[in-house]
C-alpha cells in the first residue's frame, strides 16, 4: 500500500466518524481534485500530483490534515 490510497483509508474513516454523508464528501474530494476518489486502490501508484491534490482536499473540505 502507498501514500495515496493510506489517505483515502485516513479521509474514509474520518469522514465515517463524523458521520458524514460519504457520497456527498466524496463528490467534493473528485470534484476538487480532478479523479475519482473510490478508484484509489492498494496498488495505485503514488503520483505525488494526486497526493497533493488529495491533501490539498482534505483540508478544504473537511479541515482534515494528512
Amino acid at each position: 500500500m502507498g501514500v495515496l490510497y493510506d489517505l483515502r483509508v485516513k479521509i474514509e474513516k474520518n469522514i465515517q466518524d463524523r458521520k458524514l454523508d460519504a457520497a456527498t464528501f466524496k463528490g467534493k474530494i473528485a470534484l476538487q481534485t480532478g479523479f475519482l476518489f473510490s478508484l484509489i486502490s492498494p496498488n495505485s501508484p503514488d503520483d505525488a500530483v494526486k497526493v497533493e491534490k488529495l491533501r490539498k482536499a482534505a483540508a478544504d473540505i473537511l479541515q482534515l490534515k494528512v
